[in-house]
C-alpha cells in the first residue's frame, strides 16, 4: 500500500495510534487527533510527506533523541515511527487554539500578556537550545495556548540536532517562509539564532497583529528578510516600554553577531524589563507586580501603621516565645483600632468579666494565642473594612481557614495552634490584596479563568505575570513574616504529595489543605460533586496526614459558626453570597447516621 500525506484518507489506525478525525494539515503533511490504544491517552499524530532529500528512518532516529526532552513549554514528543513508507512523530494532545488562530479572533494580544507569553515561549525555545536543538520552523501556528493559558513550542517535523549540523556542514534550509532568518536565504549555516530571528517576528505579530512580512510575493519575503532594519517600534508608531523595544531591535539584526545567540540570551534581556533586579532583604529576586503593590499600599487605603510591626507582633506570640508582656502591650499601643478591638475583646460576655480599662490587664487575660488570632484578623480585616463584596467574601473564607488549621494541627502532627491559624489565615493574602489594590486586574482573573476553563491561580499569572501565593510571598517578605509562614502561602500542587519531613512542611500542609478544603464547599453548589472533591482532597493529603471525609465535615461544623461569628461582626450579616452561605450554614455531616 503507497499513500501520501496530501491524499491520504484518513487510516483507522497508524500502529497503536487509533486516528479519530483530522486536526490540520500544513506543508509537512497532516496532523491526526488519535488515541493511544496501549496508554490510553489521545496524542496527536504527525504524519509526514516523503521527503527525497530525508532518508526514512533518519527523523525518527533524531527525533528519539529529542523525545526525551521534557519542559512545561514544549509539546512532548512521545513517539515516533514509520507508516507505509512516511515518518510519523507523535505528540501529547494540547485542547486549545494556536498562536495564529488567537490573534485571528482577538487580534493584537494585550502588552502585558505579550511580554508573559513571550517569555513563557523563549523558556521552550532555550531549553531546547541548551539541549542542542533547534526548531528552525517557529511560528504562530506552532504555538499552541493550552486551557489554562500557557503556551507550548510544538511542531519539531524539521527540528534537527545542532551536533548533526556541525558535523555534516548542512547548510540547505527549511520552515515557513515569512518567519525565516536572514541566513535561511543566503546559504549559512542555521543555529539558535536563526530561531531567535524567527521569535522576533512573532513578538512583533503578537504585538502589532500584523505579520512582520506581509508580501503576497516570495520575492518581495525575501528582499525585506534580507534588506529592512532591525525593528524599531518607536518609528513604527508603536508606543512600547523601551527595554521591551531593545529587546526586539536585538533579536531582529540581520547581521548573526548583532543579534542574541540563543533565545536565553533573548529571555533574559526581555525578563529585566518584566521581572526587574530589585531585591527583597534576604537578596531575593522581586518581581515588578510586586514592587508596583508595595509602593501602591504606601498610598492607598489599606494597611495602617500595624503592618510594619507585623512580624514583630508575630514573633512575640508565637507558641514558644518568652517575651516580656509589656513589649507586645507597647506595640498594640500604637494602633488604636487594635488597642479598642483587645479591649472590646476583653469586656466581651464571652470572658464575663467587669469592666478592664488597661490595655495590659485586657492583654494578660486574653492570653497569647488569642492576641495572635486578634492581631491577624485586625491586620487584614480593619484595613479592608471599606472593601468590596468579594474582598469581604475572601476574608470570610481566610478566617474559616485559619479555625479549620488551629483545628486540625493534632491530624498534621503540630503543636501550635496560634502557628496554624496563622498560616491558615495569610495562605490566601496575594488574592486578597489583588482584590483590593488590583480591581480591574482581578476581573480580568476571573474572567479568563472562566473563559479558559482554568483555576484563578493559572489565570493570575497569566494576567498579574506573578501568580497569587507568590505576590502575597513578596509583601510577607517586606512586613518582614517569618519564613514558613511566607511558604505557606503555597497552595498545593496538582501532581502528587511526599510526606513533609520537618514542621515548616507540616505548617505549610495543613494552611493549603484548609485553604482548599473551604474553597470546595464555598465554590461548589452541587452537593455530589462538592462531596468528591472533598474526598479527593483527603486522598491527595493523605501522605501528609489522615483526614477522612468525616473528619473533614467534623471540622468544617466546626468553624462554621465561628466565621458566622466573624460575618457579623464585620457588619456582612445581610446580602451573603451564595458561597458564604454554604460555607456557614452547615448543619449536619453528609451520609451521618
Amino acid at each position: 500500500m503507497s499513500a501520501t500525506a496530501e491524499n491520504l484518507q484518513l487510516p483507522k489506525a497508524i500502529g497503536r495510534y487509533h486516528v479519530e478525525r483530522l486536526l490540520g494539515r500544513g506543508g509537512q503533511g497532516v496532523v491526526l487527533l488519535s488515541r493511544d490504544a496501549e496508554l490510553d491517552r489521545w496524542v496527536a499524530v504527525k504524519l509526514l510527506k516523503p521527503d527525497p532529500d530525508r532518508p526514512t528512518g533518519t527523523l525518527a532516529s533524531e527525533a528519539r533523541i529529542v523525545s526525551g526532552l521534557q519542559h512545561p513549554n514544549i509539546v512532548t514528543l512521545h513517539d515516533v515511527g514509520t507508516w507505509h513508507g512516511m515518518d510519523y512523530l507523535v505528540f501529547e494532545y494540547i485542547e486549545g487554539p494556536s498562536l495564529k488562530a488567537m490573534i485571528a479572533e482577538s487580534g493584537p494580544v494585550p502588552f502585558a500578556k505579550s511580554v508573559v507569553l513571550m517569555s513563557q515561549i523563549l523558556a521552550g525555545v532555550a531549553y531546547l537550545h541548551e539541549n542542542g536543538v533547534l526548531h528552525r520552523d517557529l511560528g504562530p501556528a506552532n504555538i499552541l495556548i493550552n486551557r489554562d493559558g500557557v503556551p507550548k513550542v510544538t511542531d519539531f517535523g524539521i527540528s534537527v540536532l545542532q551536533q548533526t549540523w556541525d558535523s555534516n556542514g548542512e547548510t540547505s534550509q527549511a520552515g515557513t517562509l515569512r518567519y525565516m532568518s536572514p541566513e535561511a536565504f543566503l546559504g549559512q549555516p542555521p543555529g539558535p539564532h536563526s530561531d531567535v530571528f524567527t521569535l522576533a517576528t512573532i513578538f512583533y505579530e503578537m504585538l502589532t497583529g500584523e505579520r512582520l512580512f506581509n508580501s503576497h510575493s516570495a520575492a518581495s519575503i525575501m528582499n525585506q528578510v534580507l534588506h529592512d532594519p532591525a525593528l524599531d517600534m518607536t518609528a513604527l508608531g508603536f508606543d512600547i516600554e523601551p527595554r521591551v523595544a531593545e529587546v526586539l531591535h536585538k533579536a531582529s539584526q540581520r547581521e548573526v553577531a548583532r543579534r542574541y545567540a540563543n533565545a536565553r540570551e533573548m529571555k533574559n534581556d526581555l525578563d529585566e524589563f518584566r521581572l526587574p533586579h530589585s531585591r527583597d532583604d534576604d537578596g531575593r529576586a522581586r518581581h515588578s507586580s510586586v514592587e508596583f503593590l508595595i509602593r501602591r499600599m504606601s498610598y492607598k487605603r489599606g494597611f495602617s501603621s500595624l503592618s510594619q510591626h507585623v512580624g514583630e507582633l508575630l514573633e512575640i506570640t508565637a507558641d514558644d516565645s518568652v517575651a516580656p508582656a509589656d513589649r507586645l502591650v507597647n506595640i498594640i499601643a500604637k494602633d488604636v483600632t487594635l488597642s479598642q478591638r483587645v479591649l472590646s475583646l476583653a469586656n466581651s460576655a464571652y470572658y464575663g468579666r467587669a469592666e478592664i480599662t488597661a490595655l495590659p490587664r485586657a492583654v494578660v487575660l486574653l492570653g497569647i494565642e488569642q492576641m495572635r488570632m486578634c492581631i491577624v484578623n485586625a491586620l487584614l480585616e480593619n484595613e479592608f473594612e471599606a472593601g468590596s463584596e468579594a474582598l469581604r467574601d475572601a476574608l470570610c473564607l481566610s478566617f474559616h481557614g485559619a479555625i479549620l488549621a488551629k483545628n486540625l494541627v493534632g491530624e498534621f502532627d503540630l503543636r501550635g495552634k496560634a502557628d496554624a491559624f496563622t498560616a491558615g489565615m495569610f495562605h490566601s493574602l496575594g488574592r486578597m490584596l489583588t482584590i483590593h489594590y488590583f480591581a480591574d486586574e482581578f476581573e480580568e482573573i476571573q474572567l479568563r479563568a472562566a473563559r479558559l476553563h482554568c483555576d484563578e491561580l493559572t489565570a493570575s499569572r497569566a494576567v498579574l505575570g506573578v501568580a497569587y501565593h507568590e505576590l502575597g510571598a513578596g509583601v510577607g517578605r517586606e512586613w518582614q513574616l517569618a519564613a514558613p509562614l511566607v511558604k505557606a502561602m503555597t497552595p498545593l500542587p496538582r501532581g502528587a504529595l511526599e510526606a513533609p519531613q520537618d514542621d515548616e512542611g507540616r505548617l505549610w500542609a495543613c494552611a493549603a489543605y484548609c485553604n482548599a478544603l473551604n474553597r470546595i464547599v464555598y465554590e461548589q453548589d452541587d452537593a455530589e460533586q462538592r462531596n468528591a472533591g472533598i474526598a479527593e482532597l483527603a486522598e491527595k493529603i493523605s501522605p501528609c496526614a489522615t483526614i477522612d471525609d468525616a473528619r473533614a465535615w467534623e471540622a468544617l461544623l466546626e468553624a462554621a459558626p465561628l466565621t458566622d461569628k466573624y460575618l457579623r461582626m464585620m457588619g456582612g450579616q445581610s446580602g451573603r453570597s451564595a458561597g458564604l452561605e454554604r460555607l456557614i450554614c452547615l448543619e449536619e455531616i453528609p451520609g451521618a447516621a
